[in-house]
């Protein structure tokens, strides 16, 4: 599964964000124009296209006339809202592993992306690269992301610590000068990727609140924590998917595709050619979800069956019964008493 991701984790954090800029109303106007809505984001684990965020966040932006909106999400961001993720990374001895953990467990945070070091004779330039990512609202991406690299900066460095330049695409001279004072430093235009620009010596700085001894992690730790894993194929992404969208209704082939940012052919194509379709893909998950409705809930057959997208509840019985070989309610009789 070839693409740039975000963490749900993310988005909902940011849409939090967004609702102290602009209020929930625009917000939710905004998550519909992605095809996304608030009970994706509710306790849910996976990941949407990097794509999405960028469409939200630009959506709200254009509705409040903010053209720096990422920017300001980036500084009003916590990073503790990555949980197990920042806990990693800030949990380093010193900045320069700080900056390799992070590089090396982005893969759980932003799946299709990279954490860029380039070295000069006297810094370390940190960015984050999304290659081949061209979308509406990708420059909010961009500014919000040397904020966020800040922020694990400054943890090591102290809090009114600044970069003695940060480098931005961004050729506007008008927008730069805005973004400049947000920033507080020295801009350089015309960059491949955003990043900040970080003394070497400064990354020899040791952590100033390390955890102790048992509350380390090792990589692995991590993506057992985050209880998440990068879907690595079409179907484990169209997985993913069903999962957040169950809540909403939103199972459809068109609408899943739409929120992989690929037309329906082409996801069509892409699960041909790994063996399956996507109403394999469907079946499988209505029926696991099916599962553990049964199992582990009250609700009663109609109610199953109208959340997971049946409106008749002859056809979810008749469904789970070709799935499983055994109908709902002696399904649920033998798991209760099992």
């Amino acid at each position: 599964m070839h693409g740039n991701l975000v963490n749900l984790v993310e988005l909902a954090h940011v849409v939090d964000l967004l609702d102290r800029f602009a209020g929930r109303l625009i917000v939710d106007r905004a998550l519909k124009s992605a095809g996304l809505d608030r009970t994706m984001l509710d306790g849910m684990t996976g990941f949407i296209p990097y794509a999405s965020e960028a469409v939200v966040i630009d959506s709200v932006a254009r509705a409040i006339g903010d053209r720096h909106l990422g920017a300001r999400i980036g500084q009003a961001y916590e990073y503790s809202a990555y949980g197990a993720y920042a806990h990693f990374v800030l949990g380093a001895p010193d900045l320069a592993t700080a900056f390799d953990r992070g590089r090396r467990a982005l893969l759980f945070t932003h799946p299709g992306s990279a954490i860029t070091l380039r070295e000069t004779e006297t810094h370390l330039v940190v960015g984050r690269d999304s290659k081949g990512l061209s979308v509406v609202g990708h420059h909010h991406l961009d500014e919000g992301a040397l904020f966020v690299i800040g922020h694990v900066a400054r943890h090591f460095l102290g809090s009114d610590w600044t970069p003695d330049w940060v480098e931005v695409p961004e050729t506007n001279a008008r927008e730069l000068a805005v973004l400049e004072d947000l920033l507080g430093t020295t801009i350089r235009a015309g960059a491949l990727v955003p990043g900040i620009a970080i003394r070497l010596t400064d990354l020899a700085a040791r952590n100033p609140g390390p955890p102790q001894p048992e509350r380390t992690m090792s990589l692995g730790e991590l993506g057992l924590l985050m209880d998440i894993a990068p879907a690595q194929t079409m179907e484990d992404a169209v997985v993913q998917m069903l999962t957040i969208t169950s809540a909403s209704g939103q199972t459809d082939e068109r609408s899943i595709a739409r929120l992989l940012a690929i037309g329906p052919r082409s996801l069509q194509r892409a699960l041909k050619d790994e063996g399956t379709t996507f109403r394999q893909v469907r079946a499988r998950v209505v029926c696991d979800r099916a599962r553990s409705l049964l199992s582990e809930t009250d609700m009663s057959l109609t109610e199953i069956g109208n959340l997971l997208g049946y409106s008749d509840p002859r056809s979810f019985r008749r469904a789970f019964k070709e799935s499983t070989g055994h109908a709902p309610s002696a399904f649920r009789k033998a798991a209760q008493t099992g």
